[in-house]
């Protein structure tokens, strides 16, 4: 009789620590995420990357600054690329992954402080409470249009007529960029997100499109940039350009910045949009609950953030050795902080798999925490709020007419099809 594999050795597999490296295990993260909270949540996986899952940890480890955001200071030694090259199914090309880092090199999601800090200044005004605040009746109104339109045909594919394009016109009416050119933000974006997946995980392919979006995108915002250079207006980047302090954005970082704006900006609620709908459509006593307390709004987009986080997976490296759940980490190591995976820790959330308006504590770490906590969180929060409250009043007896179909991205988990009905 063959002995029996360990626990231990079962959950070492690569099949089971990429879990969302298929279609399948996209669909349903979680089931694996509880697994690895239970037998080993602070997991040094067969390739050399480190992943973490339970709340505590994770949290700890965003916001300590021995983890840095900087892919430049992996040790490629620590990581084992072969079983992940066959894992993929493709051969990573270095060049590749080189041209794609030198064009973000200058987002501050991927820099440290002192550059983290003074680029993050210069742009937080444009997303506190109070700006947002401002903005509430025209992000209301931008809904509604919508809605106009997709109301009285009955059934439309929710991502494409609403989820996608109203974040964008947003964001792309808070930075300056004109309505009638949001389609190159909605047309990118998808290659955008998978570009943002962790170095390790990405392909020739992912890069190969990644590179090209992000060079579409930086070219069109150079050319308004330049435009608002001389024709300021009442937006991000006339406001950006008009600073006049020592810590003025150069030319590189301005497109950079204004690129990650557009990309948090729409990527963000355009997926918590798509997945929340999945959600409460799979729990419709909870979806009536809301329809009938609009009270309970404010609440439901912090637990829609928690239950099905458009951020999964955060990457940092060690820049010295440090010590996550008892387990040494060595200095150049990579560690995949779950955010989904914290998400559903059944020691910081009652009943995880479950939707709860009335969770007396939910520190989801969906908005990731320490100093690159999402700067946009107000926003997102405001248009999530505005949008379910508008489609449960307006669009009765919702329901799926098709499966939603996952996107292929692993950090960003979104939808690039959600098949409605209603009325």
């Amino acid at each position: 009789m063959k002995a029996r594999p360990s626990i231990r050795a079962a959950l070492l597999t690569p099949e089971l620590v990429w879990f969302m490296s298929s279609a399948s295990r996209r669909e349903d993260p979680y089931s694996k995420y509880e697994r690895l909270q239970r037998l080993d949540p602070v997991h040094h996986s067969p390739l050399g990357v480190w992943i973490i899952s339970r709340h505590a940890d994770v949290s700890a480890a965003l916001r300590n600054p021995a983890l840095s955001s900087d892919e430049s200071h992996i040790d490629l030694s620590t990581l084992h690329l072969g079983p992940l090259r066959r894992l993929l199914g493709s051969q990573r090309d270095p060049e590749l992954q080189r041209s794609f880092n030198e064009r973000l090199r200058e987002l501050m999601l991927f820099r440290d402080p002192p550059d983290h800090t003074r680029l993050r200044g210069l742009v937080n005004k444009a997303f506190t409470p109070r700006t947002v605040q401002r903005l509430e009746a025209r992000i209301a109104a931008l809904a509604g249009e919508l809605l106009d339109d997709m109301v009285p045909r009955g059934e439309a594919d929710f991502m494409a007529s609403f989820a996608y394009p109203f974040p964008a016109r947003v964001i792309c009416e808070l930075i300056g960029v004109p309505d009638a050119d949001t389609h190159h933000v909605i047309a990118h974006a998808p290659a955008l997100a998978t570009g943002l997946d962790p170095g390790p995980l990405q392909t020739t392919e992912t890069r190969q499109a990644a590179n090209a979006a992000v060079d579409a995108i930086s070219g069109y915002l150079a050319d308004l940039i330049a435009l608002r250079r001389n024709d300021p207006e009442d937006d991000m980047i006339s406001a950006l350009l008009a600073s006049t302090d020592g810590d003025a954005l150069t030319e590189s970082e301005l497109i950079s910045t204004v690129l990650l704006v557009l990309m948090a900006g729409h990527e963000t609620t355009a997926n918590l949009l798509g997945n929340g709908f999945v959600g409460l459509l799979a729990q419709p006593d909870r979806m009536e609950e809301l329809r009938a307390d609009p009270s309970l709004d404010s609440a439901a987009v912090d637990e829609l953030l928690r239950f099905d986080s458009p951020v999964q997976m955060t990457l940092r490296i060690a820049t010295e050795p440090v010590t996550v759940g008892g387990k040494r980490i060595e200095r150049g190591s990579a560690l995949i902080l779950g955010n989904g995976a914290a998400n559903r820790d059944p020691a910081v959330f009652a009943h995880p798999d479950k939707l709860d308006w009335h969770r007396p504590h939910n520190p989801h770490l969906s908005f990731s925490g320490g100093i690159h906590f999402c700067l946009g969180a107000p926003l997102a929060r405001t248009e999530t709020r505005l949008a379910v409250q508008a489609i449960l009043h307006r669009m009765p007896n919702l329901h799926l007419t098709g499966p939603p179909v996952r996107r292929p991205s692993f950090a960003i988990r979104g939808l690039s099809s959600l098949p409605l009905g209603w009325g």
